[in-house]
């Protein structure tokens, strides 16, 4: 599987950029309740957590880390959905520029 990684940079803090992160995180399993399938999550330290769910057929798995100055998200995108890749890595760094913004 072809692996994406998006970092972006904030001036939050571990601490206050892990807390958005879980608020964001939440938001998103409460919108997509019908959309997102078999979701597992796995907070590895309180600011790093893997992640495994299905969306439209594909399953994905990866990471998020949280660090001082920047978030960093490692995806293992299906080989069927790299056409899409821009798009998804466009969408989730939008996302995350709002997050830690």
């Amino acid at each position: 599987m072809p692996l994406m990684k998006i970092t972006v940079p904030h001036q939050l803090g571990q601490d206050k950029a892990t807390e958005r992160l879980k608020r964001k995180h939440e938001e998103i399993k409460q919108q997509h309740t019908y959309t997102v399938t078999d979701l597992t999550e796995t907070w590895n330290d309180p600011h790093s957590m893997e992640f495994a769910f299905k969306v439209l057929g594909f399953s994905l798995t990866g990471s998020v880390q949280s660090f001082n100055d920047s978030v960093m998200i490692s995806v293992d995108l299906p080989v069927a959905a790299i056409l899409l890749k821009h798009t998804i890595e466009s969408q989730i760094k939008k996302e995350l520029v709002q997050v830690l913004s």
